[in-house]
Order: structure tokens, then C-alpha cells, then sequence
């Protein structure tokens, strides 16, 4: 519990403890999508563990080998979305850039893992969309015969995740402007919006079917499913603009931050404060900035941070500083 910061020089392995807690939370990693980049150089697989303590204690463990991943909670193997109802976390780093500046898929994933955050059911959801997305595209890469069923089921899952989707995204931007009012900082106009790739005059099953069976022709020139929940985008302004148009690296670093405390927020909402991770939490952003932004964190249950540089020790209050050097945390510097 608390407030933590570690200190260390580039490449003492700051992030790399960041993220082990992200991926024993949520068998993911927040730097890339492939796992086998996680394993030490020579080595087959690799595992992790911790415990978790709140009204109860649970013991995770995550194992991952070339021939997939392996969930555990005190020693037993356990459902994904059992496992990541145990530890909420969000966290910052370089790579939710991409969240600004990057591709509708990028933009995607956030939307999905913020869906799954709130709700781990909504993991069945998406799961289900994906297995008949992919056997979709077998189909039309065949020529396409025998879609009407893959349709139908694809419209099912298709209208639970778009309404999931468009419901985080109204929590989340509530809780976005809620914080943009109280920040310490003046900051132009910000905005979300969810942008399905289906137009309807409402989000069900027989609304998407038949938005899926208009597309089935071309569809079937091209080769490819060109419409449905996976082409859905997320709309990002700053200022009324799209903020990878306008906004500088430090805009972009604060307004991450920013959406990340948004994020933090619905799932207190919801009941289950996440404990939050800050990678190099001072990078691009003044002093004035970073005291501001850091105080949107208080109230979490857990914050753990990182810096390179000593000086963010006299920014951030009542924190404690661990050392960090070759992978090794030491004793904690100040309290």
C-alpha cells in the first residue's frame, strides 16, 4: 500500500519491475503484445509471482511457455476472467502513446482492455467476437460460402462488446471532465467520443446482422471483413482537434496521464480501485505539471512510480524513494 517511487539510472530495470506487476495482474505486458519478448534471452518461458492483499490475501502466479499461458491463484488453475478480477491496475508508459498518435487498432485495444478492467466478464464477449471474426475471414479468404452463420453469431457477440465499449467510453469521459475541472493546470477543451464502424438506430443483434448482410458483397470481392466492431475507432480532441494534430509530446504525456487517472477513476466507481503505475512519471512534463498530475493519484490504494532523476523526490510528497540497480530494488531511501 502507499505511495512508492523508484530511482534508478536508464536501463537499471525500472520498467521492468512496473511491468512484471502488470502482467501478474493481467497476463499481459503494457510494452508489447508478444509475450515471448518478455523471457530472458536463451530461456523457453518464463513465470512470475506475488500476493495480494485486501479483504483477503491470494497468492497469483503467471507461467508462460511457447504453447500459451497459464493462470494460477493459490496454486490453482483459475478461469481468465476470475483471475483478473483479483488485482485492478492501470498504468502509464511510453508505449499508451500510441493511444494518441497511433492506429485505430492501438486505440482499439485501450477500449477493450478499459471494457475488460471494469467488467473481466466482458473478456467472454470479446473472446467470442474474435474466434468468429477469424473464422469469418477464413470463409471470404475460401469465397465466402456459409456466412450467414458466422454472421449471425458475429452480430451477437458484434452488439454486446459495441455497447460495452460505448458504455466505458461515457464513464470514462464523465470522469475525464470531472478531473480536467479540478486539475491545477489550464488545459483547452478535451473530449471522447466512441465512433462505431456500424451506423444503427440502435445497438442489437438484428440491427448489426442486417448492417453485416449489406456489406456481404463486398465483403466477398475484397476478400475481407470490412465492417463490424474490429474497424470501430475512438475519437480523441484536444481543442475540438484531433490531439495527434495539435498537441506536443508533453501534451500528449499529460493528457495520458490524465486519461489514465480517468481510468483509475471508473473502476473506483465500480467498486475496485486499482493500484496504479507510473513509468518515468516525470518524463516531458515541469515540475508544476507533475505535482499537479500526481495528486490526481492520492486516493489510490497503491501508486508505484519511476524516475531516473533524484530531484522528482523534492515534487512528490509523503513517497517513499526505493533504489533500484541491475533489477534489484534496495532499502528504501526516504519516507
Amino acid at each position: 500500500m502507499g505511495r512508492h517511487l523508484l530511482l534508478g539510472s536508464n536501463g537499471a530495470g525500472k520498467t521492468s519491475v512496473l511491468e512484471s506487476i502488470y502482467l501478474l495482474a493481467t497476463t499481459k505486458s503494457f510494452r508489447t503484445p508478444r509475450l515471448e519478448e518478455c523471457r530472458r534471452h536463451g530461456e523457453d518461458g518464463f513465470g512470475i509471482k506475488g500476493r495480494v492483499e485486501s479483504s483477503s490475501r491470494y497468492d497469483l502466479e503467471t507461467r508462460w511457455t511457447p504453447d500459451g499461458c497459464r493462470r494460477l491463484m493459490n496454486g490453482n488453475a483459475v478461469s481468465s476472467s476470475r483471475y483478473l478480477e483479483t488485482l485492478p491496475v492501470i498504468s502509464w508508459s511510453a508505449a499508451d502513446l500510441k493511444v494518441m498518435d497511433g492506429s485505430p487498432g492501438d486505440r482499439r485495444r485501450f477500449l477493450d482492455q478499459g471494457v475488460v478492467a471494469q467488467r473481466p466478464a466482458s473478456l467472454e464477449v470479446l473472446s467470442r467476437y474474435r474466434r468468429c471474426l477469424e473464422q469469418k475471414r477464413e470463409l471470404l479468404r475460401q469465397g465466402g460460402r456459409g456466412l450467414d452463420v458466422w454472421n449471425e453469431l458475429l452480430s451477437q457477440a458484434g452488439a454486446e462488446l459495441m455497447n460495452r465499449r460505448s458504455a466505458f467510453v461515457v464513464e470514462l469521459a464523465r470522469c475525464l471532465e470531472a478531473i480536467v475541472e479540478t486539475v491545477e493546470i489550464d488545459l483547452p477543451k478535451v473530449s471522447l467520443r466512441y465512433r462505431p464502424s456500424l451506423t444503427l438506430s440502435e445497438t442489437t443483434a438484428q440491427n448489426v446482422l442486417l448492417a453485416l448482410e449489406a456489406e456481404r458483397q463486398r465483403e466477398i470481392e475484397q476478400q475481407r471483413a470490412v465492417a463490424g466492431p474490429h474497424r470501430d475507432e475512438l475519437e480523441i480532441s484536444w481543442a475540438d482537434v484531433e490531439i495527434s494534430k495539435i498537441a506536443s509530446a508533453g501534451e500528449k504525456k499529460l493528457f495520458g496521464i490524465l486519461l489514465c487517472a480517468a481510468r483509475g477513476r471508473v473502476l473506483s466507481d465500480g467498486g475496485r480501485p486499482p493500484v496504479v503505475l507510473l513509468d518515468d512519471v516525470d518524463a516531458e512534463l515541469d515540475r508544476e505539471r507533475l505535482v499537479a498530475v500526481w495528486k490526481l493519484f492520492v486516493s489510490s490504494p497503491q501508486i508505484i512510480a519511476s524516475t531516473c532523476h533524484e530531484a522528482v523526490v523534492d515534487a512528490l510528497p509523503e513517497v517513499d524513494v526505493w533504489a533500484l540497480e541491475q533489477g534489484s530494488i534496495g532499502t528504501s531511501l526516504i519516507s
